[in-house]
């Protein structure tokens, strides 16, 4: 059973919502795509395991682990009495090397070191338990879910700590029948005690490089067309409500400018003034939380995202979109 969603990380979204308002440099490319990628290579993982079936697991994902000082994230958790199992996935593609436990592509060393990663999140583990003497086991597996991965290695233990694509159901087969009682919820609990969010986010954009103004959902372009309650697509002729427009630029807003305060003044301008600040004041009462600040108001947007928002059964937009293929 999968305890929680798995969501795009901040970075993705940040990165997302960047490149839909200006060039992105080379390095902010390269970033963009390992998101990307780790991202794809995770959500694979979720549809073998969903394939296969987990009723007989409790399974954590995409989650940040508190350890004294330290903060450690993990792809996935799996939990039965016997324990937990870390499976950090890799969504490598192309073919690698290992030689004297260094890690190579193309003959090019590369800058994680798989294992070493793997074995400190396992020691992690072993010591919160430890903590609390905890009667369970904590072992881990690398797993490459791409079949386009490729491994040579002078060192034949490394096996025993990787699973490859053609071999990941298999693997995952290999919980059926695993017991969920106690031993499992007092793991389940452990864990959820040391649960915190991403302490690493540190992404502000400088707001001169970004394009100001609203932009089509279905083809990206800011070339809109304002009729009474809608905003239509000069390029792509997709027709969205004024609210979609404003739900997805907030949404964007707190990616591009985390930890900033959101007042009506700098969404406007983000917005380039597009809509009345009577259309986008209503909107914001109606999907943020409202911070006072002395003489100052501010908003926080009460999705995760924008599909997030899009998704809530509780959400009606009175003014429905129609985008065009």
């Amino acid at each position: 059973m999968f305890l929680n969603p798995r969501n795009k990380s901040q970075d993705l979204l940040f990165y997302e919502a960047l490149q839909r308002r200006t060039d992105l440099t080379n390095g902010e490319k390269s970033w963009f795509k390992t998101f990307q990628k780790g991202f794809v290579g995770e959500c694979l993982y979720d549809e073998i395991f969903e394939d296969v079936g987990h009723d007989d697991v409790l399974v954590y994902r995409d989650l940040y682990l508190k350890f004294g000082k330290s903060v450690t994230q993990y792809d996935a958790l799996v939990i039965n009495d016997n324990g937990i199992v870390v499976n950090e996935i890799k969504n490598y593609t192309g073919e690698y090397k290992v030689e004297g436990g260094d890690w190579f592509r193309n003959g090019q060393r590369i800058s994680e070191e798989p294992v070493a990663q793997l074995n400190r999140s396992v020691g992690k583990l072993i010591g919160l338990r430890n903590s609390v003497n905890g009667n369970f086991g904590v072992s881990g597996k690398l797993i490459f879910v791409s079949d386009d991965f490729y491994l040579q290695t002078d060192d034949n233990s490394l096996w025993s700590k990787i699973v490859v694509r053609m071999d990941l159901r298999r693997y995952l087969r290999k919980f059926r029948g695993g017991k969920i009682g106690n031993k499992s919820q007092f793991i389940v609990r452990l864990l959820s005690e040391n649960i915190v969010e991403n302490p690493y986010i540190d992404n502000n954009v400088d707001e001169g490089r970004l394009r100001k103004g609203l932009y089509c959902g279905q083809c990206g372009s800011f070339n809109l067309i304002k009729s009474r309650f809608h905003l239509v697509c000069g390029e792509c002729e997709s027709k969205e409500s004024n609210e979609t427009h404003l739900l997805r630029a907030m949404s964007d807003y707190q990616f591009l400018f985390y930890g900033k305060d959101m007042t009506r003044i700098s969404f406007m301008s983000f917005i380039g003034d597009c809509l009345t600040p009577r259309v986008v004041y209503r909107i914001l009462l109606k999907h943020c939380y409202i911070n006072k600040k002395g003489n100052q108001t501010t908003y926080t947007f009460k999705y995760r995202n924008f599909d997030n928002a899009m998704a809530k059964p509780e959400l009606f937009v009175k003014y429905k979109d129609h985008l065009k293929e």
